[in-house]
Order: C-alpha cells, then structure tokens, then sequence
C-alpha cells in the first residue's frame, strides 16, 4: 500500500492524520462499512477510440491529490489496487470482478480511471450483485458515448454496450455538448430514450437539473453515477483525452452529485479520463480529489 500512498506526515495522532495514513488493503473476505478505492490503470480504449493516451496513469494521479487530505473519521477506506492486464477486455472483467467483490463485502465503492471505458466494467460488476435491479446511469460528460462496437469495445461505446445487452438500465448525460457530438450519436441517443442535460442547461439552473434527476431515480432501483473529466472546462480540467472548452462548471456538478447522494440510491462512482500527460499543476487529478472527498464525506454519515 506504501506505493500508492505516501504524504505530508504531521504526526500519528488521531487530530494529525492523513488519508494515506489510514488507507487499508482490500481484502475480498472483508465485511464491513465505508469505501474502497479501484484503480483502471488502462487507456487501451482510449487509443482504440483515437484519443490522447496517458489515463492509464490517471488513477495512480487521483491517489496522489487525495494522500494527504486530512483523514475523515467514522469512515473506513480500502484499496483494491489497480489491475494486472491493460487489454481493454481483460482489464474490464477483471475490473467488473472487483467490483463485485467490494459490493458484495458492504463496502462503497470509487473507481480511479483510465479510460471512459471503465464504465462499461463497472456496470458489469454491478449487475453481478444487483441481478435484477433497474438501474439508473447518470454520466457526467461532454460525450454520449454511444459509438458503435462492431470491431470491438473503445473508450466510447460502453453505453450503447450497456443498453445493448441489458433493457433493465437507463441512461442520462449531464454535461453535454452539441459540438462533441455527431446527429448520428443524437439518434442513437433519441432510439435508447436518454435523457440529455445539456451543459448550458446546467449553467442557468442547476435547480431545475435536479429535480429532474430525481424524477428520473424515482423509476430506477439503484444509480451508478460516472463522471468523464472532459465534461469540466479545460481551465479547470486540461489533463484529460479530449479537452471541453467551456465546459461544465465544477461546483455545479458537487452540488448536484451532492443531491443525488441524498436520494440513497447510489451504489457506485467512477472517475475516468484524468490524464497526467496533459494535465497542468495536476489540476484535473485534483479536481476529481476534491469531488472524491467531498462523496466520502457523505458517506461518513452512513
């Protein structure tokens, strides 16, 4: 655990302590309560999806914004550590068998990407546990990722995969952009019923965006929320595959995750597309810290 975190060290009293100091290894026997970190160490999707490599070493950057923020007490955190295969297929099952594992132990799990196409393996964890649930998907993302998979999976074809093999899942976007988009992506999203939270919709009134999100967890059973970091604006988020200018506005989307959380109906949260290549000052990896800390200081209440 000591290669993935390490910190500022004031001392190892209780009002002294560190993130890093208190994570614990994950182990798949465990019972308990809490969070446990994943690590999607692979941009093998992102390369086949033609886009900027480098988020393979994005969850290893969200550990690093995260090791010394101060320790939240009444919450236990675990780490399941990152994967041993980068093979887009290979990395997503294994990835989707940790998931379960953490569900399965009681624990909340937070996934560190890699590539978008994270989301295609935690749904897939996810249904191993939830079997017959209805799930609601809320992506925070500039992109629907909805591309075709005819020649295999890519950073941008987990959702339409999803829908594809599953008619018990909906979806919704918050964050879109028009330019990012092509009116064969917008049809494929008309044909599967997404619900579509355009950006600038979110600017003029997150209320609204709210609300209308809870109405849509009102007909699911569970949420699995994921966020691509390319929603955020490039000032704020430039390490990422495909950066957004004007994008979505951070502190909107904490207030909004923030509601969302209160519903109690979310199961799982990843993190994708954070790229250390490009980021400046590690400002993208921060940026995903500081959303992190905020959710782990909700579940502390659990």
């Amino acid at each position: 655990m000591e290669q993935l975190w390490k910190g500022r060290f004031d001392g190892d009293g209780a009002a002294d302590l560190r993130l890093w100091q208190v994570v614990k290894d994950f182990d798949p026997s465990l019972k308990s309560s809490g969070i446990c970190f994943v690590g999607y160490n692979t941009d093998d999707g992102v390369r086949r999806n033609l886009g900027r490599p480098g988020a393979k070493d994005g969850s290893n950057a969200i550990r690093a914004a995260l090791q010394s923020l101060p320790n939240i007490e009444n919450l236990p955190i675990y780490d399941y550590k990152n994967l041993s295969s980068e093979i887009l297929e290979e990395a997503q099952k294994e990835y989707a068998e940790k998931i379960g594992n953490i569900l399965h132990s009681g624990l909340f799990p937070i996934g560190l990407g890699g590539g978008h196409d994270i989301a295609y393996g935690s749904y897939l964890g996810i249904r191993s546990f939830y079997k017959n649930e209805t799930i609601g998907i809320i992506n925070f993302d500039a992109h629907l990722d909805m591309r075709p998979y005819e020649h295999g999976g890519t950073s941008g074809t987990s959702f339409k995969q999803i829908l594809d093999s599953d008619a018990n899942v909906k979806y919704a976007i918050v964050g879109f952009k028009k330019q990012g988009n092509t009116k064969r992506l917008l049809d494929t999203a008309k044909k599967y019923n997404v619900l579509i939270f355009d950006e600038e919709e979110v600017d003029i009134d997150e209320t609204e965006v709210i609300l209308s999100l809870k109405k849509y967890i009102n007909t699911v059973d569970i949420v699995y929320i994921t966020f691509c970091m390319d929603v955020f604006d490039a000032a704020q988020a430039p390490g990422v595959s495909a950066p957004t200018v004007m994008g979505l506005n951070p502190k909107k989307a904490k207030r909004i995750v923030r509601e969302l959380f209160k519903t109690d109906k979310v199961v799982c949260i990843d993190f994708a597309e954070v790229n250390p290549v490009y980021d400046v000052d590690n400002r993208t990896a921060k940026l995903a810290g500081a959303l992190i800390y905020d959710i782990m200081l909700h579940r502390r209440h659990k």
